[in-house]
């Protein structure tokens, strides 16, 4: 199993939006990153204007996937950005 490591920061969309009515990202971006490469992982509000929110996964290094995934859950992408990084 690979060694993963998790960074957590502002979401630079959060930042620019803070102050504004427009609420499309959760605050953090968290950063996946292990030998086979690197996947962002972002929360995103009331996505479809359905009240729900997504959770979404982009490969930032290492061809893991192509575009992105969408997940109801934190917890099931989680498992999947891990299943792609060990």
């Amino acid at each position: 199993m690979e060694n993963i490591k998790v960074e957590r920061r502002v979401h630079n969309g959060y930042k620019e939006l803070e102050n504004s009515p427009y609420k499309i990202f959760g605050k953090y971006q968290y950063i996946y990153t292990s030998d086979k490469g690197e996947i962002s992982l972002i929360k995103l509000v009331n996505y479809f204007r359905d009240g729900k929110d997504l959770w979404e996964i982009y490969c930032l290094e290492g061809k893991l996937f192509e575009d992105v995934e969408r997940f109801d859950t934190k917890k099931e992408a989680v498992v999947k950005t891990k299943k792609y990084l060990n």
